[in-house]
């Protein structure tokens, strides 16, 4: 059998990592209250972001009938 020590403790450390982040992982109640805070908060940017779009559609189009 011809394994790579390197590859197989990288392998091995990444399971583990995984592992661990997997188990503290929240959880019921929790999940959705994270995802809900997360979710509103993408919201909040995008809407934000969608806003200064508009705003500034319309200063060009101040501009662009002015001359």
């Amino acid at each position: 059998m011809d394994i790579d020590l390197a590859p197989a403790l990288v392998s091995l450390y990444a399971f583990i990592v995984g592992f661990l982040v997997g188990w503290f992982f929240p959880r019921g109640r929790l999940l959705k209250a994270v995802q809900l805070r997360l979710l509103k908060g993408l919201h909040n940017f995008f809407a934000d972001e969608e806003e200064y779009i508009a705003h500034k559609a319309q200063k060009i189009k101040r501009v662009v009938k002015r001359k």
